[in-house]
């Protein structure tokens, strides 16, 4: 497990004002849902179900997919793990920079890494190794795959198990989501979140979407109630009343698009463009473990230090968007930070 993910404001003894490390939708968690919660706050005194099956079949009806083509697991995270244990001892391309704990699975399962740059993702069509993790859109950047590049991919490896990453599908117009391939193709895994667009990452709710062979062999290894009873009550009722959970992505993008803007101005801070609700962002000088110390001590705001994602500097770090308000605070204290000349 890598020490340094995002939205650790749980380390510091000062308040936190906004946190701009967390790639989750800031106004996600309703009172529809919080109130739902407390009326089935109950639950937890019975054994939750073993593998979510009402869950199951509600997401397998939403995406038009057969049960027994996808697994309801406790986070993203479980899936990556999951599968690399079906996939122990084999290989495995990141691209990169990513989400460590492809990484991290795949070190614990004795899988042998191989590491492809993003930028190098046009003059690459054959592939070598058994896995081939992608994040579409990218965790830090927010670039994206077209999905053509993708298919061709598919159909050239069909020796190479693909899985896709769609944690931050929800957070992008530029793109959409591979899951139909799962009905062609049987080398494909889609890997989803529920905790991002819904903003429930403390209760842990992610599912994939693979052929149904390979989902019964990441079935057998699975551990049993994984998914506890409030994240499978969350994930119905979300399901259950998606009008209240729409998404108000023009906004969110409007209000990253101003922020990133309003960035690039600034001596000494250089904006990478996304397509998503987070950015990367590199200062010209100090570190950016510094510049979180700095940002958490004298304005109570969060943001990641970026450094410790594989092919970035101690120069880099993330933000997301927090709504107009909570971004003036950070392109202010940014600016006092500069002024400084800390």
């Amino acid at each position: 497990m890598l020490n340094g993910h995002g939205d650790d404001g749980y380390l510091y003894q000062t308040p936190i004002v906004a946190n701009f490390s967390s790639n989750v939708f800031y106004n996600g968690f309703p009172d529809s849902l919080k109130h739902h919660l407390v009326t089935v706050l109950t639950s937890v005194k019975s054994y939750p179900e073993v593998d979510a099956k009402r869950l199951t079949n509600l997401l397998a009806s939403t995406h038009a997919v057969v049960t027994d083509q996808l697994i309801v697991t406790n986070g993203a995270t479980e899936a990556f793990y999951l599968i690399a244990h079906v996939f122990r001892g084999k290989s495995a391309t990141i691209v990169i920079p990513a989400f460590a704990e492809y990484e991290d699975a795949c070190n614990a399962n004795d899988i042998q890494l191989e590491f492809l740059h993003w930028d190098n993702l046009h003059s690459v069509s054959r592939l070598t190794t058994d896995l081939f993790f992608i994040c579409n859109p990218n965790n830090p950047t927010g670039a994206v795959m077209e999905q053509d590049l993708l298919q061709e991919w598919i159909l050239v490896n069909p020796q190479t198990t693909f899985i896709l990453d769609e944690a931050y599908i929800d957070f992008t117009h530029s793109i959409h989501s591979c899951l139909h391939f799962t009905q062609t193709y049987r080398n494909v895994i889609v890997v989803r979140s529920m905790t991002k667009a819904y903003s429930i990452p403390g209760l842990r709710l992610g599912y994939l979407v693979s052929d149904s062979a390979l989902v019964k062999q990441i079935l057998s290894i699975k551990m049993p109630w994984s998914v506890n009873s409030l994240a499978s009550e969350a994930g119905l009722f979300i399901l259950n009343h998606k009008e209240n959970f729409i998404l108000p992505l023009d906004e969110i993008l409007s209000e990253t698009k101003q922020l990133q803007d309003e960035l690039a101005i600034l001596p000494g801070i250089e904006i990478t463009p996304s397509h998503t609700n987070f950015f990367l962002c590199r200062t010209g000088r100090e570190t950016s473990a510094l510049l979180k110390s700095y940002l958490i001590q004298q304005h109570g705001l969060l943001i990641r230090d970026a450094s410790n994602f594989r092919s970035l500097t101690p120069q880099h770090f993330r933000i997301a968007s927090q709504g107009e308000n909570k971004n003036k605070l950070l392109i202010n204290a940014l600016k006092q930070w500069l002024d400084s000349g800390k």
